[in-house]
């Protein structure tokens, strides 16, 4: 029973995405014009030499192109809209019809972020990765890294809702929780790796990396895919990393959502 209503949940949310199609030209210009830039500006980098030292060896213009389509890749159907749609509810009220559902809200923000992703990875993922292949070329992984960085990237894409829902659950005691976005938005550009690899940060940046999860989001499947980070040993503790990080984050929710149901039953009292 419960799966079901967790699978209509998905397919509605897929359904509603579809409705969008006539999007996906503009979506690929912006994400290709996007691409166009970091890989011009990684080979005007690469202009005097073949190579570039980084806190993870040597690194070629080859597997920094890879690095950058692999990227873009990832942030496709890493964005989504859960802050706002958890300020959207709390402030019209309709939260409260929420609470009545057979599914949790998180479940049922987590059923429409996956049918989103779902169009996304259909519709715009594929298409983008093919016309990125004719253009760009990209450095395929060994299998083994393959399924890892596949591995990853699922745990980072939890990671990244329960992130962000997290941020939304804010809307409870604080309205203008898209100002609380932009601080986590600009958190992940500097530390995720998501547009410059951590292995050219500075010590500093990359000890104040592990204080955050965001790197497991977008560097360290990345670094994965290109072989750069290998062994079982240390595979197996980025996702151990993941765990801890998703476990972490749950609990946090846990404590969060109980005091913010009983904020809501008092004020509506």
């Amino acid at each position: 029973m419960r799966l079901a209503l967790y699978r209509e949940m998905t397919l509605n949310s897929l359904r509603t995405s579809l409705a969008f199609r006539s999007e996906v030209i503009l979506f690929l210009f912006g994400q290709l014009l996007r691409l166009f830039v970091q890989v011009y500006i990684w080979r005007a980098l690469f202009a005097n030499s073949t190579e570039l030292s980084s806190q993870s060896g040597m690194i070629t213009l080859s597997e920094m192109i890879t690095y950058s389509v692999v990227s873009t890749a990832i942030s496709v159907f890493a964005t989504n809209d859960v802050i706002f749609r958890v300020s959207r509810k709390v402030s019209s009220g309709e939260i409260a019809m929420d609470l009545i559902k057979p599914m949790s809200f998180r479940s049922v923000l987590f059923c429409q972020t996956l049918g989103v992703n779902v169009y996304r990875i259909l519709f715009e993922l594929l298409p983008l990765m093919m016309v990125s292949l004719i253009l760009f070329g990209v450095h395929l992984p060994t299998l083994a890294n393959g399924l890892a960085f596949l591995g990853l990237v699922v745990g980072g894409l939890i990671l990244n809702f329960l992130i962000t829902y997290a941020i939304g659950l804010i809307a409870f005691w604080y309205i203008l929780v898209w100002q609380v976005n932009t601080v986590l938005d600009g958190l992940i550009r500097l530390l995720s790796g998501a547009f410059i690899p951590i292995w050219f940060f500075s010590d500093t940046l990359v000890k104040l990396s592990y204080f955050f999860p965001f790197r497991l989001i977008y560097y360290e499947p990345i670094a994965v895919f290109l072989g750069k980070t290998t062994g079982w040993a240390n595979l197996l503790g980025l996702f151990a990393q993941q765990l801890a990080w998703i476990v972490g984050l749950l609990l946090l929710q846990r404590w969060m959502w109980g005091r913010a149901v009983r904020r809501l039953v008092v004020q509506g009292g």
